[in-house]
């Protein structure tokens, strides 16, 4: 997926962080290598229930819990350019199903309808996203390239091609300690001298999913020499000139080897490629996207009818969602239309965070919890920000346990 062999040279400026590192950052999520990733995992097919909107779902609830806000790009129209990819992926998930040409609409109606299942899903949660008109990366990289968000999470390393500064890679929410690669293209640029411009060509030369062969006989260790020797130089506009520049113009042995066999594809260097890297289908949103409070009766009615999950067992994972939303909420001075918290339970830690197991008055419209109260554990730096009285009736409480505890002790 995207450019040939590129994080393997990347890999010399991969850092690795604690996920938690992000907290307080924005950044743009590429739903569709989520979908697709899940569509790869043999062991989840025919156990779990829609096992891409499962994994959504845990990934969403750990990133916002990380203090991490969200913004996802859903695919668009796919370009003409990668039907030959689209094609060979689509044999390779289900072999043996495609005869004849290949059916740009009917390949991607399963998956369009997946995307489809996880907007709703977005929108019950509260998630912010956008709908792009091509590639879910290019998108990803126009809202990172602008500013608006400060990176982008995805395994396709297209991305920087489409002008992404920041990249989040292979993060997991399943340890104990989840840490996450991060790719910045300052790094890529002073230590690699690769820029956007240089990744574009390497692309037309080693191959990407929009010309998956690039230029045959040429790779990665001879396309990496040929770029490292442009210095002031557009290799794009390098490569135009070739198809009128003698052997003996060329800078280097490389480049005439490479300019030879470049000379054997009849369209190098691509335009439509490079043009679909280089100029944004997109425009920038004028608007600013938030997260929105999560609606746990509609989300308690989708799990029920799309993961199988029980009402009550969504109401466990979705509360600490709306409450964390809520206490946000209250901390930049909103003072309605939040749950309501009744008393502190007990003191705990959860992952090594000073925490509180709290009561909550359950919300008017619900119907299915059978109980007076909500129960969740909260991180009590913020619980205590928004309800000081409660820790401190909390913490009395427990002063006066204590002093009656030690009262019960007869010093003979």
């Amino acid at each position: 997926m995207g450019v040939t062999n590129l994080w393997q040279i990347l890999s010399r400026v991969q850092q690795h962080k604690p996920l938690s590192s992000l907290k307080g950052q924005t950044v743009a999520i590429d739903l569709s290598i989520w979908v697709c990733e899940n569509q790869c995992v043999k062991q989840m097919q025919g156990v779990v229930t829609r096992p891409y909107l499962r994994n959504l779902y845990f990934r969403i609830s750990c990133l916002l819990q990380l203090g991490i806000n969200l913004i996802f790009a859903v695919e668009g129209e796919a370009p003409d350019l990668k039907h030959e990819t689209m094609s060979r992926r689509q044999e390779v998930q289900y072999p043996g199903k495609r005869k004849g040409p290949p059916n740009k609409k009917k390949s991607r109606s399963h998956f369009n309808a997946k995307l489809r299942e996880c907007c709703e899903m977005l929108d019950y949660l509260g998630v912010p996203y956008i709908q792009s008109k091509g590639e879910a990366e290019a998108l990803c990289g126009l809202l990172n390239a602008a500013g608006i968000v400060d990176g982008c999470i995805t395994n396709d390393g297209d991305v920087f091609l489409y002008g992404a500064k920041t990249v989040f890679r292979n993060f997991s929410v399943t340890s104990k300690d989840p840490q996450v690669e991060i790719y910045s293209i300052c790094d890529i640029e002073q230590k690699l001298d690769l820029n956007r411009e240089k990744m574009v060509a390497l692309a037309l030369l080693v191959g990407c999913d929009y010309v998956p062969k690039g230029v045959p006989g040429v790779g990665i260790e001879k396309a990496s020499k040929l770029l490292a020797g442009y210095i002031d130089v557009s290799p794009l506009r390098r490569f135009k000139s070739w198809k009128r520049l003698s052997d003996a113009e060329c800078l280097d042995a490389i480049e005439v080897q490479i300019k030879r066999k470049a000379a054997l594809v009849s369209d190098f260097p691509q335009k439509k490629i490079i043009d679909e890297f280089m100029i944004p289908k997109d425009r920038l949103p004028s608007r600013g996207f938030k997260w929105a409070r999560p609606k746990l009766v509609q989300l308690q009615t989708f799990s029920l009818n799309k993961l199988e999950w029980p009402e009550e067992y969504t109401q466990d994972k979705v509360l600490p969602l709306i409450t964390l939303w809520d206490m946000t909420d209250i901390a930049k001075g909103e003072l309605h239309g939040h749950l309501v918290p009744y008393r502190i339970m007990k003191a705990r830690v959860r992952h090594g965070i000073p925490s509180v197991e709290v009561e909550w008055h359950k919300q008017a419209d619900d119907k299915i919890c059978q109980t007076d109260y909500y129960v969740t554990i909260e991180d009590r730096e913020l619980f205590s920000q928004c309800f000081g009285h409660l820790v401190e009736e909390f913490e009395l409480e427990a002063a006066k346990k204590k002093s009656k505890s030690k009262g019960n002790f007869i010093n003979i």
